[in-house]
């Protein structure tokens, strides 16, 4: 199986930081009869286990990054993103091929390992600070840059066991804020905290770009990667299914989903409302959203908000025919002048489970404190995917209207809090 490769690992690895040739990763395929005394033992035994059947994560993923350069990994869940990851921060071995992973990498998947729960935020700053090669005395010294750049100068001294997982995240990325690492491999940890701070992280990792930092993201969010990212690599099934110009890739993958979910949106029929399938309304239909709303803080609907103020988008899912295990919930807000996508998030994304979708009615609101969008008009789109993002369920574009007023700005997308300061000296 692995004899016939096409290129050799050398000529692969050429002027590159970061390379995978050939590499196949297996895991053991534990099943029910892992629960007897014998599977017990085989667990505990390597040789036994080698001879068992194996689940194959990755199949022959070949591809190299040079110094400075980004690769984005997309695909569905279980396509070998994670897997891939591991492998590039040295985490685990392939189990054939090559991989050649630097010295010093750093991954934000794993910062959080090293945390410990009953010490305080400040003390789990320095302490990741020295697992990831500071002197005592520089990590010292940064601490207060780590703690700013987190923006949790007031919860420094409380127990990491009070932090939310968001805050945990942006305790992690502090810590990367001061590191020179020669590759950083994040896993969609950008995610994290508002649109304001997300674009912070963004910006220091472009920084860490132009000072030499290899950077490989694995992320469902495709307009980030494409943005982000020089090359993209599409894992489907952990093989490789595209592999270059990451716009393209993306592309690619878009319209691989698009056709799946247009291939099972059913005719339309009588019209619900603004809604019409195959126009504006889109997916299978085995879930459906049945109703959508846009409101402000008070709970009363929200068709025009001024810039900074709080938004809820909220939104019911009709009871199921058959239970649905597993389902996404996303919801976007799109600029209408240029299309650009301003806000992705979504529960898996945030690590929020919707349960078994079933005979009752589900109820979903995501809320943003402050929405720092610019003035100008936005669409608002919602949809309910499959667990492994192969095809929608429903998803609604192209009809939810906000309107964002405030005082004019140059250009851009968010609002930003900002000072200025003028000396003549």
């Amino acid at each position: 199986m692995f004899a016939a490769r096409r290129r050799g690992y050398r000529a692969l690895a050429v002027n590159a930081v970061l390379a995978f040739d050939s590499v196949w990763k297996a895991y053991p395929r534990w099943d029910a009869g892992t629960r007897t005394l014998r599977g017990i033992a085989s667990r505990r035994l390597p040789l036994v286990a080698r001879r068992g059947e194996k689940r194959w994560a990755v199949r022959d993923v070949s591809f190299s990054v040079g110094r400075g350069g980004s690769i984005g990994l997309i695909g569905q869940n279980g396509a070998g993103k994670s897997t891939c990851l591991r492998l590039a921060a040295g985490l685990s071995r392939p189990t054939d091929g090559h991989v050649l992973a630097p010295d010093g990498a750093v991954a934000i998947l794993t910062l959080g390992n090293v945390f410990d729960f009953e010490l305080t935020g400040r003390e789990n700053a320095l302490t990741t600070a020295l697992v990831n090669g500071m002197r005592a005395r520089e990590a010292r010294a940064a601490l207060r840059d780590i703690l700013e750049f987190a923006e949790l100068e007031a919860y420094a001294d409380a127990p990491l066991r009070t932090y939310s997982e968001g805050m945990k995240l942006r305790l992690a990325f502090g810590v990367v804020s001061r590191l020179r690492p020669r590759a950083l491999v994040v896993d969609e940890v950008l995610a994290v905290g508002d649109l304001r701070f997300q674009a912070k992280c963004l910006q220091r990792i472009r920084e860490l770009r132009a000072a030499g930092t290899t950077l490989v993201l694995a992320s469902h969010d495709l307009d980030q990667v494409a943005v982000e990212c020089e090359h993209a690599v599409w894992l489907q099934g952990g093989s490789v299914r595209a592999y270059g110009d990451a716009p393209t890739v993306v592309e690619e993958y878009r319209s691989a989903m698009m056709s799946a979910t247009a291939e099972l949106t059913p005719a339309p029929g009588a019209a619900s409302g603004p809604l019409e399938l195959r126009r504006n309304r889109h997916g299978s239909q085995e879930v459906t959203i049945d109703s959508v709303a846009l409101l402000h803080a008070d709970g009363q609907p929200a068709t025009e908000i001024v810039s900074g103020s709080p938004l809820a988008v909220s939104l019911r899912i009709a009871p199921a025919r058959e239970e649905i295990r597993g389902a996404i919930v996303a919801v976007a807000v799109r600029r209408i002048s240029d299309a650009v996508v301003c806000l992705d998030s979504n529960t898996e994304l945030d690590g929020v489970s919707l349960g078994v979708l079933g005979s009752r009615p589900t109820f979903v609101t995501l809320a943003w404190e402050r929405l720092d969008l610019l003035p100008g008009e936005y669409d608002v789109e919602v949809g309910v995917y499959a667990a492994d993002w192969q095809y929608a369920y429903d998803v609604h574009l192209d009809v939810y209207s906000l309107l964002v007023v405030g005082a004019r700005e140059a250009g851009g997308v968010v609002r930003a809090p900002r000072r200025w300061n003028v000396e003549a000296r």
